[in-house]
């Protein structure tokens, strides 16, 4: 078998922001349950948006190293007035309001902009309607993961010597998305060493994936995106390569490796461990906090699904499409955000069957910014991308109008082939963050849709 090697391009900007996330600020265990200070009430009010007091988010400005947002030139302070706040509100509304009349945005469309503090709604536009979410749906994954699995979690995956047949190798699959090859070739090195000195030269390498289901498409799923946009989801994969099975990919890199470290090596299977086998080496990764960060940041879809799965797994669900669609709605309703109307198949958002009101993304977001355990991983660095930044918001609102906007907009993107989205956090002239979300729907035009986009969410910070 030839061995596939991974997109270089996609995995260099993927291992950058993995590593920048692992040296970043330590990450806070989730809490068992909900806070006073992180579940917040549930507004009695139409905008569907929970309320809070100013007191309750005094949390620092982000920015895109955790710290205070950059500062276009002539911007107020943070210690604006609130004269000064009601009316950069009320201009803001009413920009909002005219360009909202942008005829690349299409018809089918929904947005909101709310102020964090007051959960006040700015600005509203058919907020009860569902639309396809595209890879704002990570902003779910990113939620449960962090929730059921806590930010501080590492998984670590084995090599482990057969009972039976000491010439047996068994690679054990956790679903760590992270592993890389010189991971693996560490573990490899060790194993050499154990085997030679127990007098065995020759091996078969087993590859034991089995805490995932065979892999199934996921409702929705077109079937060309698989597995260029996404893999099968198998709890085994080394260098995130897109590949049908990256389990026995995995196993014939590790084989590879065993031959250079002087082992013969008689072919590559797949077998669940043996009772009884001994672990000989074993690899563990960066916490689970950076891989949501690096999730959001690049909007990696194979990371999202394998954290979709483990976070069912971690809360007794079934590791399958099922049981971590099941554990994430429980997730969401224990801790108050809104899920009337929401519907998901996926982790990634790459389901043309998933639906989301605008209402749900702002919910999340809130509730991101607002309870520590997750605001220290999402909206620190390399976390949510920022605008004109970092991530995949790199490249957007970097000229006029729009670039008054970079570095105080984070926010998570979405892109199909007719799907354009956008949600995250909006910090305005007087110093306050205003949630936003903005989903848009049966536009093929995603160029001129993804301006209009940015041109609503410049103008929700009161910039432009």
């Amino acid at each position: 078998m030839t061995i596939s090697r991974p997109r270089p391009a996609a995995l260099a900007a993927l291992t950058a922001v993995l590593a920048a996330a692992v040296t970043a600020a330590s990450v806070t265990p989730a809490a068992a349950g909900p806070t006073a200070s992180g579940d917040l009430e549930r507004a009695a009010s139409t905008t569907g948006v929970p309320r809070t007091t100013a007191a309750s988010t005094g949390l620092a400005p982000f920015g895109p190293t955790g710290g205070p947002l950059s500062r276009s030139a002539g911007t107020a302070s943070t210690d604006a007035t609130t004269t000064t706040t009601t009316d950069l509100t009320s201009s803001i509304a009413t920009k909002l309001t005219t360009r909202a009349k942008d005829t690349r945005l299409g018809t089918a469309w929904s947005g909101q902009v709310v102020d964090l503090a007051t959960g006040r709604a700015v600005w509203s536009r058919s907020t009860t309607t569902t639309r396809l979410p595209a890879s704002n749906e990570k902003l779910i994954t990113a939620y449960v993961a962090m929730k059921s699995l806590g930010g501080g979690a590492t998984l670590t995956t084995s090599v482990l010597q057969g009972s039976r047949y000491k010439s047996s190798v068994y690679l054990k699959g956790v679903g760590d998305p992270t592993l890389t090859s010189a991971r693996l070739k560490t573990m490899a090195s060790t194993v050499a060493s154990t085997y030679k000195a127990q007098g065995i030269t020759a091996v078969k390498v087993f590859v034991d994936d089995s805490l995932f289901p065979a892999p199934t498409n996921a409702t929705g799923w077109k079937a060309e995106w698989v597995p260029s946009e996404v893999a099968p989801v198998r709890a085994l994969v080394v260098d995130q390569v897109n590949v049908m099975d990256t389990s026995v990919n995995a196993g014939y890199v590790l084989a590879n490796q065993l031959r250079s470290y002087g082992l013969t090596v008689n072919g590559v299977g797949r077998a669940v461990v043996e009772t009884g086998s001994t672990t000989v080496a074993g690899s563990t990764s960066p916490s689970v906090g950076s891989m949501v960060q690096a999730m959001l940041n690049v909007s990696q879809n194979d990371y999202a699904e394998a954290l979709f799965r483990l976070a069912a797994l971690k809360r007794g669900f079934a590791g399958d499409w099922t049981g971590a669609r099941a554990n994430a709605l429980q997730v969401l309703q224990r801790y108050g955000v809104y899920t009337k109307g929401l519907v998901f198949y996926d982790g990634s958002g790459l389901s043309r069957s998933d639906r989301m009101p605008v209402t749900t993304a702002l919910y999340l977001v809130k509730k991101m910014r607002t309870q520590p355990d997750v605001n220290s991983v999402v909206f620190a660095s390399p976390g949510m991308p920022v605008a004109g930044v970092s991530g995949t918001l790199e490249n957007r609102f970097t000229t006029a109008p729009t670039s008054c906007a970079r570095s105080i907009v984070r926010a998570k993107t979405g892109s199909l082939d007719d799907v354009v989205t956008l949600s995250g956090i909006a910090q305005g002239k007087d110093g306050r963050e205003r949630l936003f979300s903005l989903l848009v729907n049966a536009n093929t035009a995603t160029a001129g849709a993804r301006a209009a986009v940015d041109a609503l969410t410049a103008t929700a910070t009161g910039c432009y």
